[in-house]
C-alpha cells in the first residue's frame, strides 16, 4: 500500500514515539506519516479512484463511493481544496482519539487496531451530492406545527437506552434491534410507554405525538425542560435547552428523504397502526467542546392507532449518513 521509503529522513520525533506509547503503540509514527504522504501523492495525481480505494466501507463524512464512480477529480474536489491539502504537513501523531488529519481535517485517517490496516474514514469539503430531486419540507409539520428535534428518540452514543429496552423486552439480538427497532414494535415490544432505566430514569423509544408539543422530552429521555423556542437555520430545525446559565445543549434535525408509506409499513410490519408519514432525517445534539455534533441518521414513522393515539416510532437507524443514503437509493 505504501512504504517508509517515501521519506529519506524520518520527520517523526522522540516526542511522537512517546505519544504513541500513550496509545499503546497501536500505530507507528513513521507509518502514520508515510500514509499521509501516500494520500497527498494520490491527490496530487488527481486519482479519484485511488483515493477511494483507501476508504473502508463508506466514509463517516464525505462522498458516497457510488457517487464518485465515473466522475473525475475536479467534479468532486475544488482546486483550492486540493492545493490546501498538498500544502499541509503529514502528521506523525493523532489528534487524540480522533485519528490523524491532513489540512485541518480535510482528510481524516487512522489505523485499524484489529486488522492493522490504514484507511481514510472522513473527507470534508467535497462537492455535495443531491440526495433527492423531490423538494422536501423544512422540518416535519403536524397540523402546521413543527415537531421539535428533541422529541425524536435516538440511539445514544453509549447505547444504554437501547440496551435497557433489549433487556426489558428480552430481545437477544441487540445488534439487529439497534439498527432495526421498527420490526420489534408490536412483537417483542408490546408496551409503547416509557420504561424505568437501570439508572432509575424514565426513557422511551416510541414518542407519543401529544408529548412532543408539551415539552419534557429529550432524545429518548424524560426531562422537565418546558418547551424551548424552535428556530430554522437553513434547512435545519433547531432548539436549545439549558440546565444552567452556562450549560446548554443544542438539538437539530433535517429531513433527507421521504420514505414511501408501503416501506414504512414494512419497517414496522408487526405494529398494529396506520403509517401516516415517514422520513429519513439527520438528527443530533451539541453540548459544546471539541467533540462536535453527535449525529445519527434514522428513519421515523408517524403512526395512528385505532384509539386515535399517534406515535412517532424509530424504524431504522444508521451509523453513517452514506449508509442511509445507500439504503434509500
Amino acid at each position: 500500500m505504501f512504504c517508509s521509503s517515501l521519506s529519506l529522513a524520518s520527520p517523526c520525533s522522540e516526542e511522537d514515539k512517546k505519544y504513541a506509547e500513550v496509545w499503546n503503540n497501536y500505530y507507528d509514527p513513521q507509518e502514520a506519516f508515510d500514509f499521509g504522504e501516500t494520500i497527498k501523492k494520490i491527490i496530487d495525481e488527481k486519482d479519484l479512484a485511488g483515493l477511494f480505494e483507501h476508504v473502508d466501507g463508506e466514509l463517516t463524512s464525505g462522498p458516497r463511493k457510488n457517487f464518485v464512480v465515473g466522475k473525475n477529480f475536479s467534479e468532486i474536489f475544488s482546486d483550492e481544496w486540493r492545493r490546501g491539502l498538498l500544502e499541509s504537513e503529514s502528521p506523525c501523531s493523532p489528534v487524540g482519539w480522533r485519528g490523524f488529519m491532513l489540512d485541518n481535517g480535510s482528510v481524516w485517517y487512522n489505523r485499524d487496531k484489529a486488522r492493522g490496516e490504514w484507511h481514510i474514514f472522513s473527507i470534508l469539503g467535497a462537492n455535495k451530492e443531491k440526495v433527492t430531486d423531490i423538494k422536501l419540507p423544512i422540518g416535519w409539520k403536524i397540523n402546521e406545527r413543527l415537531i421539535p428535534p428533541h422529541c425524536f428518540s435516538t440511539r445514544w452514543m453509549s447505547g444504554d437506552n437501547y440496551e435497557d429496552f433489549a433487556e426489558k423486552f428480552i430481545i437477544n439480538d441487540y445488534s439487529h434491534f439497534s439498527r432495526n427497532p421498527g420490526v420489534y414494535f408490536g412483537n417483542e415490544i408490546t408496551n409503547f410507554g416509557p420504561i424505568i432505566s437501570s439508572w432509575n430514569s424514565e426513557i422511551y423509544l416510541a414518542t407519543p405525538l401529544k408529548k412532543c408539543f408539551e415539552g419534557g422530552l429529550r432524545f429518548g429521555g424524560l426531562k422537565n425542560v418546558g418547551f424551548p423556542e424552535i428556530q430554522i437555520d437553513d434547512n435545519s430545525v433547531e432548539t436549545k435547552i439549558c440546565s444552567s446559565t452556562d450549560v446548554c445543549t443544542k438539538f437539530a434535525y433535517s429531513i433527507l428523504a421521504e420514505i414511501p408509506i408501503e416501506q414504512c409499513r414494512t419497517l414496522a410490519k408487526n405494529f398494529k397502526g396506520e403509517c401516516l408519514k415517514s422520513y429519513l432525517i439527520s438528527i443530533g445534539d451539541y453540548s459544546g467542546g471539541t467533540m462536535g455534533w453527535d449525529m445519527s441518521y434514522n428513519i421515523y414513522g408517524l403512526f395512528s392507532l385505532s384509539n386515535e393515539q399517534k406515535y412517532i416510532l424509530p424504524l431504522k437507524n444508521f451509523y453513517k449518513k452514506n449508509d442511509a443514503i445507500n439504503y434509500i437509493k
